[in-house]
């Protein structure tokens, strides 16, 4: 049906509405008839610009501007709506212009709560249609109606119904597969929906999505869109635990536009973790961890809860397993919205009902209970899922902290019985008759450790340029842990008394001064205490030097001895 007809019938109907005389409104219904009978006795044909309302060829010119110069677009409409004379354009062309305007806006980033309502252009649209079934311009048109109307829902929901009707549109008013804008139109629509359904665990659904969107982007060479939506493909992949599909997807998508390989790091990294090779996996999965794919994150905090586990790094894992249990819990939380898509993607056509409309009343109630019992049931499933989730890592944690309670408590215990066995031991040598000094330094020097300490050294010419030639002579550390204790037991807690007289000194220093006792030279017992000459130089006269003494530090040593004795 050619335009003229639908502006006839129109304009007729506006002004014999207006008119207030009865046999001018009389005329103007004998001319809507006669429109009517007219428009519908010719061939019918879409609308051109010969048969378009006047102002069609700006508003071609206006979306021309939208795909290469939004910006300029915006201006050009807002220009026309100053004009005033907007109020007098046609139905048709005012609601196109307001479709227009949220097109430039939404390109240009600047869409406003208080931008133009879509809601009456798609109710315009679809009255329009039934009359002019067969054209695919105004087709695409209500398609864009319902595209836009969609990106400015707040409700998923909603926005995915929106979604669905504009891609069946665009689809069916397709002339040809080469027909770039429609396939760009169609591309879109198919990403909008792959991603409302990818974000509500539909994966095979969103997978068919994108794959179609790819196709449609690919048939017009827009190899950066293909490329985005294959990289969403391949994140499908990831979800779906089907790492070496999305690998595959993600180097195919490289290759149509690079842009980085960090997008295929949670694959690597779940390829990994699934051939049990940890420490390679970690890296990835911490990286993809950090990314903001949720369904990537989630299964990420899982591997590395598992990891963490492995290695023993109690912190991290509960840290993982938390965010695991909160992520699982947030998708109980999109249960509802869930259930609403499916029932949406199972309908055959969203806006004609059934043909069987006498079992209605009683279908529609009962796919309603059903519904809402699978909700029930569902949010059940995965509260009492969450909460043997939840029950076991307490679990754990409480085993975890029993473990350090006891650990703790065993070396109470251990403190506790060497205390005793060092007072005990302190006991029976007070109780030991008391030695003249010179039996206890004979009795020291001629101890087993002693003897031994000195029979490594024996016949060695150990002097400062030959210390390094010696480092099988380093004393074990139980041999220096004997030397003292054998030096308390005949000086009277020595090493004590020294430490608490100069707590400049450390247990080094003690050490030191015991081997001096055995009559060691620097160069020796630089090679005993496996240190350089110089640093046992040093600490030869940092000692002396705190004990306040002229003479070498055997003497040094030997006269505190004497002194306490």
């Amino acid at each position: 049906m050619h335009g003229r007809y639908v502006i006839n019938l129109i304009f007729a109907l506006h002004f014999s509405i207006k008119m207030k005389r009865n046999s001018v409104s009389i005329a103007f219904f004998v001319l809507l008839v006669v429109a009517v009978f007219c428009g519908c006795s010719k061939e019918k044909s879409p609308f051109s610009e010969a048969s378009s309302p006047r102002h069609m060829n700006e508003l071609r010119q206006i979306d021309a501007l939208l795909d290469v110069n939004p910006s300029v677009a915006l201006d050009s409409i807002n220009r026309l709506k100053q004009d005033g004379n907007v109020e007098s354009w046609s139905s048709l062309d005012a609601n196109e212009l307001k479709l227009r305007e949220i097109q430039a806006r939404y390109k240009c980033r600047s869409i406003l709560a208080d931008g133009p309502d879509l809601e009456p252009v798609i109710g315009f649209y679809d009255s329009l249609v039934l009359l002019f079934p067969d054209d695919s311009e105004l087709r695409f048109l209500r398609a864009n109606a319902y595209y836009y109307k969609g990106v400015e829902c707040d409700d998923d929901v909603s926005a995915f119904a929106h979604f669905m009707k504009a891609y069946e549109l665009a689809n069916d008013s397709m002339k040809s597969a080469d027909e770039p804008k429609c396939n760009r139109f169609v591309a879109l629509s198919c990403t909008r929906l792959g991603e409302i359904l990818y974000y509500y665990g539909l994966f095979e659904t969103a997978c068919s999505y994108f794959q179609l969107a790819g196709e449609h982007f690919a048939s017009i060479e827009d190899w950066v869109a293909a490329a985005s939506v294959k990289r969403n493909e391949a994140a499908v992949y990831q979800a779906l635990k089907q790492y070496e599909k999305a690998i595959s997807a993600f180097e195919e998508a490289e290759s149509m536009h690079p842009v980085s390989e960090a997008f295929s790091y949670h694959a690597k990294g779940g390829l990994l973790f699934d051939q049990q090779e940890y420490d390679s996996a970690l890296f990835y999965l911490e990286q993809s961890f950090g990314q903001s794919d949720p369904f990537a994150k989630t299964d990420a905090a899982a591997k590395l809860s598992e990891i963490y586990r492995f290695k023993g790094q109690v912190d991290a894992e509960i840290y993982y397993t938390r965010y695991f249990v909160e992520s699982s819990l947030h998708e109980s939380s999109l249960t509802s919205h869930r259930m609403e898509i499916e029932y949406l993607l199972k309908k055959d056509n969203l806006d004609n009902p059934s043909e069987n409309t006498g079992n209605h009343s009683f279908v529609i109630p009962m796919l309603l209970v059903l519904v809402l019992l699978a909700v029930i049931a569902v949010m059940a499933y995965v509260i009492v899922r969450n909460r043997k989730r939840i029950s076991h890592i307490e679990n754990k944690i409480s085993t975890i902290e029993r473990k350090h309670l006891q650990e703790k408590a065993d070396k109470d215990l251990e403190i506790e019985q060497m205390t005793q066995e060092l007072i005990d031991t302190r006991e029976q040598l007070e109780n030991v008759t008391k030695t003249t000094f010179e039996e206890s330094w004979n009795s020291f020097s001629n101890s087993a450790i002693a003897n031994k300490i000195r029979l490594s050294v024996e016949g060695k010419d150990i002097m400062i340029k030959s210390v390094g030639m010696y480092p099988k002579l380093k004393l074990k550390e139980v041999d220096l842990l004997e030397l003292v204790r054998v030096a308390n037991g005949y000086f009277n807690d020595f090493s004590s008394r020294l430490l608490h007289d100069y707590p400049e000194l450390t247990t080094s220093d003690m050490r030191h001064c015991c081997l001096a006792l055995l009559g060691m030279n620097d160069a020796e017992i630089a090679v005993l205490e496996g240190i350089s000459y110089s640093g046992s130089n040093r600490r030869t006269k940092k000692i002396v030097s705190t004990l306040n003494m002229d003479n070498s530090l055997e003497q040094s040593v030997l006269m505190y001895l004497r002194k306490y004795w």
